[in-house]
């Protein structure tokens, strides 16, 4: 046992530090693969497979799919008792579920998720063996009575077989890594763990694979006794077992999902340290699994942990596992994941030079959004995703100042990718790319720079530590309404379009400094145009620089356009329009106006009549006749029209009317007017029909 320098450092108050040498690592890992967006959205994926199968037809790990049937029921518990031998990369075992009927009564089919790579040995209850299939990557059991709703009932699942990855880097993964990786002759010892998000831990054990089912889960993990088996929760024992194998066995006391439970197994040497968080002084022991040749690389990467976790302490609320531990488990992957309790990392993330803060705050963020708060669907990915890389713009501004909490955020914008990506909300697959982490970290900084941090930070240690949300899971939905009750205003508009659509507002920003009532230069009149559509309801900062100071205003933006004047007491030397970029948005330039340029021929004798019109971008266009009474006489929605270069002043856009009213009729010899509405922008134009 020796202190980490002997000294407290900054906020925390450091304990001991043991290294406790179980046993090794690394290896060159395949980089992870990062399927392609596609076009649609997962209730339409599964609609179109229902209308292609008959049924949901085949399940995908990559879209989160798990066994219709089993949303009937609730699971209570997981007994898991698995023998994993890295020799034969072979998993045996029992799984014992415990469940209680939940949405629909009386039904005795019950369905749970396992790989059809995995062979299920038996299926027992206590009324004795029960008939099971094995179809596919689903198993359906009928119960001996019918499951009422609340009726509670449990039966155990043997198996066995070869968890074979699903696809690259998931699943249960046995890997080995060198002793000395510059010298591979030295040996090699095995490392196996898991990577199950979003829904590959039925790859691996037989299970409910929903994450919005959370349950009780212990763990007896049995494997060759030179190695060291780490899970989720607290360490209740360590035994023999038959001749050259060591058992551990794992309680997990929190509420947990199926894809936070985890297996990782190898040579690990224990970094210990006793952790109390300055602010409110909880006791959260450090406990972390590295490879021996990576200990002093990993002692030095590890140092700000407990500063990290006090200072998540002190913007979420309490650590969310108290009583337990918070630490990792060193594996062969390309980044890492937030398993409860002991976040799987990367040997390629442990190197001494603290280049990889971001990530370790990253994945403890997630011990509160993720792991305590979990998506009741994998709709709600972003709440998981955007909170994690969100904590870690606040950690750098933290640790060093704001100004690199905004560098931070300008270097994760990068929309081209997000378009491609698509949507923050609801992506398909569940993992499109970095758009739920960088657009969702995004949505956040917004949010905090519409409420003010006051509301904001309240309502953000509201969201993690409410007792109807803690251990539980959430929705999009419930994220807003809360926001809206701490912002005091209504949300839903700001904050759906950000995460249901890829477009960002396109906005002209005008502004006119005039002689005001305090003398020259003293009046400013601002307009906002947005020419997207949907319109996005934004409030946007305005910086007035005056000759005795700078003042932020506040403009809305939800329709087409907002006009405002302000007064100020001296002239008026600089204006910008939110320049430290708290909302998300795109500053397009004004040229030929938008709108209607020409109507011709004019008069008409009855032929076709051609409006001529300007786009600066694609948009909504609606057409509209109206004579000389003020009546509509025709109307004609173009839903959304791309922009086409004209030639000369009058644009490249053209709608041709056959001079007829909707229903067919020909219209009179009078005077019209068109009005073309764009995107909400209206022009109109005065013509005339002779027959």
């Amino acid at each position: 046992m020796k202190t980490i320098h002997g000294i407290t450092k900054g906020r925390i108050i450091r304990g001991l530090l043991s290294v406790v040498l179980l046993a090794a690592a690394t290896q060159t890992f395949a980089s992870d693969r990062i399927l392609p967006h596609g076009p649609l959205t997962r209730l339409e994926f599964e609609m179109d497979k229902a209308v292609a199968s008959g049924s949901l037809g085949d399940k995908s790990g990559e879209l989160g799919d798990a066994a219709a049937g089993s949303d009937r029921y609730d699971v209570l518990r997981y007994d898991l008792d698995l023998k994993i031998d890295p020799s034969t990369k072979n998993i045996s075992g029992t799984v014992k579920m415990v469940f209680a009927g939940d949405k629909e009564g009386g039904f005795s089919d019950f369905v749970f998720d396992l790989r059809y790579t995995l062979t299920v040995d038996a299926v027992t209850h206590l009324s004795g063996p029960l008939e099971f299939t094995h179809d596919a990557d689903s198993v359906s059991v009928e119960l001996p009575t019918p499951l009422a709703v609340g009726d509670v009932d449990s039966l155990v699942v043997s198996y066995s077989g070869l968890p074979r990855s699903p696809v690259v880097n998931r699943g249960l993964m046995f890997k080995v890594y060198p002793h000395d990786p510059a010298n591979p002759e030295m040996g090699t010892s095995p490392i196996i763990a898991n990577m199950s998000q979003p829904a590959y831990a039925q790859s691996w054990w037989p299970c409910k694979d929903k994450p919005g089912d959370k349950f009780m889960v212990t763990m007896q993990l049995t494997v060759p006794d030179t190695l060291f088996g780490v899970s989720n929760g607290t360490l209740v024992s360590e035994s023999d077992a038959d001749p050259g194998w060591k058992t551990y066995a794992w309680r997990e006391d929190y509420p947990i999902a199926a894809y936070l439970v985890s297996v990782a197994i190898s040579d690990y040497v224990l970094l210990e340290e006793a952790c109390t968080t300055m602010g409110l002084g909880s006791v959260v022991p450090l406990k972390n699994w590295v490879f021996p040749f990576d200990v002093e690389d990993a002692i030095e990467d590890f140092k700000p942990l407990c500063e990290m976790v006090d200072f998540c302490e002190s913007v979420y609320g309490a650590y969310p596992f108290l009583g337990e531990k918070y630490g990792h488990a060193e594996f062969l992957w390309p980044g890492a994941m937030e398993h409860q309790t002991v976040t799987s990392i990367s040997h390629g993330s442990l190197d001494g030079d603290g280049n990889h803060a971001w990530l370790i705050v990253h994945e403890l963020a997630h011990q509160w959004f993720g792991d305590s708060l979990t998506p009741d669907i994998w709709a709600d990915i972003w709440l998981n995703e955007g909170f994690a890389t969100y904590s870690e713009a606040l950690w750098f501004e933290h640790t060093v100042d704001q100004n690199a909490y905004f560098t931070y955020l300008a270097n994760g914008r990068n929309e081209q990718e997000w378009t491609n990506q698509g949507s923050v909300y609801d992506p398909v697959p569940v993992f499109p790319g970095r758009v739920i982490y960088d657009k969702g970290s995004w949505i956040l900084h917004m949010l905090r720079g519409r409420m003010g941090d006051g509301p904001f930070f309240g309502f953000v240690e509201d969201w993690a530590t409410g007792i109807d949300r803690r251990d539980g899971t959430v929705t999009t939905q419930e994220f807003i309404d809360l926001a809206t009750s701490w912002a005091d205003e209504p949300l839903d508009d700001f904050l759906w379009p950000y995460l249901k659509k890829t477009i960002l507002p396109q906005i002209i920003f005008d502004y006119e400094i005039g002689p005001g009532n305090a003398g020259e230069d003293t009046k400013l009149s601002v307009t906002l145009h947005q020419n997207q559509w949907p319109h996005f309801d934004n409030v946007f900062p305005l910086v007035v620089t005056t000759a005795t100071g700078v003042t932020t205003e506040r403009i809305p933006l939800k329709t087409s356009s907002n006009t405002v004047e302000l007064e100020y007491s001296a002239a008026i030397t600089k204006v910008e329009l939110d320049p430290d970029k708290w909302v998300l948005w795109n500053e397009i330039t004004r040229t030929v106006p938008q709108g209607l340029t020409r109507v011709y021929p004019n008069p008409s004798a009855g032929g076709y009549i051609k409006f001529g019109y300007k786009l600066e971008q694609s948009a909504r266009v609606e057409v509209r006749v109206m004579d000389s009474m003020g009546r509509q006489v025709f109307y004609h929605d173009l839903g959304t029209v791309q922009p086409v270069s004209g030639e000369d002043e009058y644009g490249g856009n053209e709608y041709a009317w056959n001079v007829q009213t909707v229903s067919g009729a020909r219209v009179a010899s009078g005077i019209y007017w068109v009005t073309l509405e764009i995107a909400g922008q209206r022009s109109v134009s005065k013509f005339s029909v002779l027959r």
